[in-house]
């Protein structure tokens, strides 16, 4: 996958180069921790996500709370990082549009991506629902890495 239109920054504190960054954005299976103003509270949510030319991309149905805040403020800070030792992740900043034609799309490759098929109850369910879902399309203002497994390899599997 060619990633030659991206235009966000990579902060100089990366622990990883670009390649290193894009490699792990394109491998890892893991939900992208979006960050977004809510009127009440900052709110954190889980998302399944695809990275693609330099943009992330994540589906949620309509009537998702996330798809009425990202309207009102689109600025957002973006994790996607391990849960196990030894951690290490992508994290940064960025703006979300709503893209409501592409969410069909893009929950049929994200069920690909995450469940590995369609042949599970909630596959179906999902998309089941493919109409009725919008993309979120993620556009980094900056990226950096951050890598534990230095400090933390001799814990793994000590879980």
């Amino acid at each position: 996958m060619s990633n030659t239109d991206r235009s966000f920054e990579l902060r100089g504190t990366s622990a990883w180069n670009l390649a290193e960054l894009e490699s792990f954005l394109d491998q890892a299976v893991i939900p992208l921790r979006l960050g977004i103003a809510d009127r009440a509270a900052p709110l954190i949510v889980p998302l399944w996500y695809c990275y693609q030319e330099g943009t992330l991309w994540c589906a949620t149905h309509q009537d998702a709370h996330v798809v009425r805040a990202v309207a009102e403020q689109p600025l957002c800070a973006i994790d996607i990082s391990t849960n196990d030792v030894p951690y290490r992740g992508v994290r940064g900043a960025g703006s979300v549009d709503v893209i409501p034609e592409r969410g069909s799309e893009w929950i049929e490759v994200l069920v690909q991506r995450y469940l590995g098929g369609t042949d599970s109850k909630l596959a179906h369910w999902l998309l089941g629902r493919r109409e009725e879902e919008v993309a979120l399309r993620i556009e980094p203002h900056w990226l950096t890495s951050w890598d534990f497994s230095g400090r933390m390899n001799d814990l793994k599997g000590s879980r």
